[in-house]
């Protein structure tokens, strides 16, 4: 085992003192690589004014596009539908959550009133 630790540690000071200069001919082709590589400037585009849109795909272009429009339609319709229709299981599970309390006895804001009072 010690004659292994001896073989590496020779290895590792063969290698500290010789320095490993990289040939003029790889240099060439990496350089040469590296310049194939770089970005070329491109010429600037020319400006072309964009076209009057019309009212509606202005708004449209607004809110986002035609897709953004189209679900802002259905969730609108969706909620007139439950609102006015009011589906027997959404009045059912309404009641179920809401309990038996009256709508007269909730305290929504409650008061820091209780919380003053002595004893």
């Amino acid at each position: 085992m010690t004659g292994f630790s001896d073989d590496l540690d020779d290895l590792f000071a063969q290698a500290k003192t010789g320095t490993m200069e990289p040939s003029g001919d790889l240099m060439a082709r990496v350089l040469a690589d590296a310049a194939r590589v770089q970005p070329q400037p491109q010429t600037a585009r020319r400006f072309e004014p964009t076209r009057n849109l019309g009212v509606w795909a202005g708004l449209a272009a607004l809110f986002g596009g035609g897709g953004a429009l189209a679900g802002l339609g259905s969730a609108a319709v969706a909620g007139l539908l439950i609102g006015f229709v009011q589906p027997t299981s959404l009045t059912a599970l309404a009641d179920a959550w809401s309990g038996e309390t009256q709508l007269d006895s909730v305290d929504l804001m409650p008061g820091i009133d209780a919380l003053l009072t002595e004893e």
